[in-house]
């Protein structure tokens, strides 16, 4: 710990000062050359001042000091080596620190556009049903106004669950099937004594969570499709069931069934495509075909996970 090690008291105190002087001025692609010339610019005088405190501290009162120019520049060469280490070091840490939080607010924006992304598909998809509904209750209006003003108050009761539970990603299958009675009562009226639905989930699911308002558009395009395109009474099945660690929803008609790539262009199955795939990325599956009687069917596949008890 004699005089000697002044160098290292030296490099352990700048090492804060190095650090400040990399956020302040760092050497990046665009301004390399003016960080460089200050870093070296910092190294050298550090490593002058570290040169001359150690001729002062040996040489203090000895009658034969060497000269001092010279000591200096010996030192500058002895000195500048540590205090480049440290400053190199400071700016890897830095730099690394930059990168870290460039990636954090990457991720960030990332995270907020997808966020926009699926609240706009979401927003899309109530109008999309809503104008359909409507349409359906002006049909009834001239020919059955009790039918079409039961259908207004069971719209009313639909839209207060939307909007209850719009600010949710994420719904219970249990929440999500009470939503979609809601809707089921409308078309009930709408399509009559014609119209049978079968709804059907296993005893283990009813807490497992799922896309808020992900079965309407899937059970509208099989109304669509598989009701609405035929005159003779039609059934529609929805389930919701496990697979090991999967969560399997499937909605089925005994309609004529439609093209699956003609399907697919619909509103609300493009839709669902996009929100699944915004929220659960490749770990999701949609998949169109047909049933062993002809009909329509869609299967939805997720990661199976359960809502927290509270």
């Amino acid at each position: 710990m004699g005089v000697g090690s002044v160098i290292w008291y030296g490099c352990f105190a700048s090492a804060p000062f190095f650090v400040w002087l990399s956020r302040r001025v760092p050497i990046e692609r665009r301004s390399w050359k003016a960080g460089v010339i200050v870093h070296i610019a910092a190294v050298t005088l550090l490593a002058l001042g570290t040169a001359w405190l150690q001729f002062h501290l040996t040489y203090r009162g000895a009658p034969l000091a060497p000269p001092l120019d010279a000591y200096l520049k010996v030192g500058l060469i002895a000195d500048a080596l540590p205090y480049l280490t440290v400053a190199v070091a400071a700016h890897a840490i830095d730099a690394r620190t930059r990168v870290y939080e460039r990636d954090l607010e990457a991720e960030r924006v990332r995270s907020q556009l997808a966020e926009s992304r699926l609240e706009a598909l979401t927003a899309q998809l109530q109008p999309h049903f809503l104008f359909n509904t409507l349409q359906g209750i002006s049909t009834l209006i001239t020919h059955d106004p009790a039918a079409a003003d039961a259908m207004l108050s069971d719209l009313s009761d639909l839209l207060r669950e939307v909007l209850r539970g719009s600010e949710r990603r994420e719904v219970t299958v249990d929440e999500e099937l009470r939503v979609l009675e809601s809707y089921l009562s409308i078309s009930r009226r709408r399509f009559g004594d014609r119209l049978t639905v079968k709804v059907a989930r296993n005893a283990d699911v009813g807490r497992a969570l799922v896309p808020f308002f992900v079965l309407q558009p899937l059970v509208e395009n099989a109304l669509h499709h598989g009701v609405g395109s035929h005159a003779g009474p039609a059934n529609v099945t929805v389930a919701a069931r496990r697979e090991k660690d999967r969560l399997v929803l499937t909605v089925e008609d005994d309609g004529p069934g439609v093209n699956a790539a003609d399907s697919g262009r619909g509103i609300g199955l493009a839709n669902t495509r996009e929100r699944l795939s915004g929220l659960y990325g490749e770990a999701q599956r949609l998949e169109l075909g047909r049933t062993t009687d002809g009909g329509f069917a869609v299967r939805v596949e997720l990661p199976f996970h359960e809502a927290e008890i509270r």
